[in-house]
């Protein structure tokens, strides 16, 4: 249950993302970075069930996965002739948000799994 609290989260950063936006180079951004974030959120909810180590080893596993989502992203945006400085601005200002509300996920799964609410 609590997955799907965060989950809708990220959409509604996602969401403010979109709408702050007006450029396809941000727009694209915004979506990559969400995506990335919930397969990365995905992962840690998996692995938290297991131990705190292995949510450790999602997040550097997941911040690879951003980088080359954010690589794909460039080239794309770059190929499309838009403005890449405001792709990246808008990926990693998602990013950030988003690694945030992922750490505060796996602080509270583990604080539940500590008081035996798993």
């Amino acid at each position: 249950m609590r997955l799907l609290g965060f989950m809708g989260a990220l959409l509604l950063i996602g969401a403010v993302g979109w709408w702050a936006t007006g450029t396809p180079a941000t727009r694209t951004g915004v979506v990559a970075s969400v995506l990335a974030s919930a397969v990365v959120l995905v992962g840690k909810s998996i692995a938290v069930r297991r131990s705190i180590q292995v949510a450790l080893g999602v997040s550097v596993a997941g911040l690879v996965l951003r980088v080359a989502a954010w690589f794909v992203g460039y080239r794309w945006v770059r190929a499309q002739h838009e403005d890449v400085g405001a792709y990246t601005l808008a990926f990693f200002g998602v990013f950030v948000v988003a690694l945030c509300l992922e750490m505060t996920y796996v602080l509270v799964v583990a604080r539940g799994q500590r008081r035996g609410a798993t």
